[in-house]
Parts: C-alpha cells; structure tokens; sequence
C-alpha cells in the first residue's frame, strides 16, 4: 500500500491589510505520497508560493494560516512550536526559493554554508561534511566544484548561486522537498540536469517533491500528480497524464492552448481573456468567471470541487467530462 507523507486539508492562510483580508490560500487540500512528485501551477498572484510558504511555517506577519490541517508522517504541523519546525526544517522538509539569495548567506563561504547545515542536523566531521558538499555541487553541475566552495555569493552567477541553493536543499536527502520555480534563470540544459538530479533523488529515496511553477512543460515531463491553482484556490487536480491530456476547467484549458507548441508558428499566442482579480475584489462565486467562455448565472455561486473520472477532480460547474462519478455537494 502506499505511504501518505503529506496530507494536506483545508489549509486557509490569510493576509490583514488596511484595505481588508486578503484570503491568499483558501480551502487547499493537498495528498502526497513517499517518493511523489505534485506540480503546483497558476498564474503569478494564484496562491502556490503561499501555499509552499504555509507547509513549511514560514507565513509571517501580516499573514497567518488560520485553519486546516498539515500533517506530515501523521503529525500536524501546525501544533510544531519554532524549535521543533527549525529541528524539522532543511533536514526532513526542505525548501528551494526562486531568489538564491533567500537561502545563502552573502557574508559566509559556500563551503562554510554547506558544511553548516550537515552539522546542524547529523554528527558527521567537517572533513566528510566538506566532500558531500563538493559531490552534490558536482551533481549539480557546477564545474571545479573545490574552489566553488571556497567563494563567497557574490563571486557567483545568478544562476550558479541558485544551484548552490538547490544542492544545499539536495544535501540531507530530506522526506519532502518544496521547490518555488528555482529553475526559472537557469538555461534549459542545466534546468534539465537538475530536473535529472531530483527525479533521481525522488526514485532513489522515496523523496517526495512539490514542485511549484508556472511551467507546464516542466511539470509535464517531471510530475506525477497536478494542481492547477486558481485566485487561492485548486480549480483542478489528478495525474499529470489526466489533467493535460484531458482537461476539465477552462482556466487549465487555456493554460495549455497558450503554450508555444500549441500554437501556429507566425500567429499570434493564444492568450485567456482578461486578467487575474484582485484577492480583495473577487467576483461573486467562481473567482474565474469574468473570463471564462462558459459562465452562465450558475456562475455566481461558488463552486465545490467535484471528484471526475481517473482520480481527477475539478472545480467548476461545466466541465468538459461527460461523466461525473461524485460531486462535492456544489450542484
């Protein structure tokens, strides 16, 4: 039977401002197993950062995750006090942010960075410490990894310093890795080695991946689950293979019809009318309805997410399946 390593459940993360509550993640439920890989997409502003951020306790101020469950091997996290989220945190949940510099140091070698974090969390020498951190720099692609670790950030690329960041992530070979877009500056062959490494990793240690981006084509050779994220909230959900394949939301639908490979070369791309809504002034019911080319009155009521076919679930009142096994009590 499979091992369910995260399991989350209603989560709803909101944001106080002097404008009102902004409701950024809202009635999220996630499921992932030991060694699987979610691809978590949307638009810039959908909630999927968010999302990551809440799972690993990081929401500060004026932000605060007020309900749902976030159960990691069983235990919810959100009854962790700080300590026992940092003993946690970079050893068996690890996060990969899109800005290298959110996890390095500019003040501290890279080397005294990685041996650091081996420290923190096994009882190993700083000689052994030191040569995991040059093999994983090497697993990453950086070449002469020995005088890599003697430099400081600043004597980095840009996209050096974030496969700095994605192997620092890599060094504990944690149950559960949170990876925010980290491949969006890098050219496409290092991308591709480094989607290698974590699918390698995934197999090999029963790691599972969160893998948030706005990328389908990354997601597509990569994942095997999907959520598709919508104004906070998962419009459509089920395997990688289903969800692209057969798409049921028409937000989903327009993600892939927008792709380049999916469009006539000369034509101008495909673009989903409209643009996304301000948390703050949703319209009433479906928050897609203002672009959406099936919206009727219905639309004005908020939808459930209703379980389709094949493991796949959608939220919305029209979809495209001919077939409904169960719905979530929406209609």
């Amino acid at each position: 039977m499979s091992e369910i390593l995260l399991d989350v459940r209603h989560l709803h993360t909101q944001f106080v401002t002097k404008e009102g509550t902004i409701d950024a993640v809202n009635d999220v439920s996630l499921r992932l197993e030991k060694g699987q890989i979610l691809g978590l997409v949307g638009e810039s502003g959908s909630g999927k950062s968010v999302t990551g951020f809440s799972i690993m306790g990081l929401i500060d101020k004026p932000g605060q995750v007020v309900g749902g469950k976030i159960l990691f091997n069983g235990e919810d996290l959100r009854q962790y006090n700080p300590k026992q989220m940092r003993a946690l945190r970079g050893n068996r949940i690890a996060m990969i942010f899109q800005d290298p510099m959110m996890t390095l140091n500019p003040v501290l070698r890279i080397d005294t960075q990685m041996i650091e974090t081996i420290q923190a969390h096994e009882k190993v020498s700083k000689q052994q410490a030191w040569e995991r951190a040059r093999d994983m720099l090497g697993q990453m692609g950086i070449p002469s990894p020995e005088t890599r670790l003697s430099a400081y950030p600043h004597q980095l690329s840009g996209g050096m310093r974030q496969r700095v960041a994605i192997a620092i992530a890599l060094l504990l070979k944690p149950d559960l890795i949170i990876a925010d877009e980290p491949t969006t500056a890098l050219d496409v062959s290092i991308q591709a080695q480094i989607l290698s490494e974590v699918q390698k990793l995934s197999q090999h240690y029963g790691t599972a991946l969160i893998w948030i981006t706005h990328d389908l084509s990354v997601v597509a050779g990569l994942a095997d689950h999907l959520a598709v994220m919508y104004a906070g909230k998962i419009v459509e959900q089920g395997t990688v293979d289903e969800v692209l394949d057969n798409p049921q939301h028409p937000y989903t639908v327009g993600l892939i019809q927008s792709l380049p490979m999916n469009n006539e070369r000369g034509k101008r791309l495909t673009q989903i009318p409209g643009i996304t809504p301000h948390l703050l002034h949703l319209p009433p019911g479906c928050a897609f309805s203002t672009r959406c080319p099936r919206a009727t009155d219905q639309c004005k009521q908020a939808p459930e997410l209703l379980k389709l076919i094949d493991e796949h679930s959608v939220r919305c009142f029209f979809p495209n399946a001919a077939h409904i096994v169960d719905v979530g009590g929406a209609i």
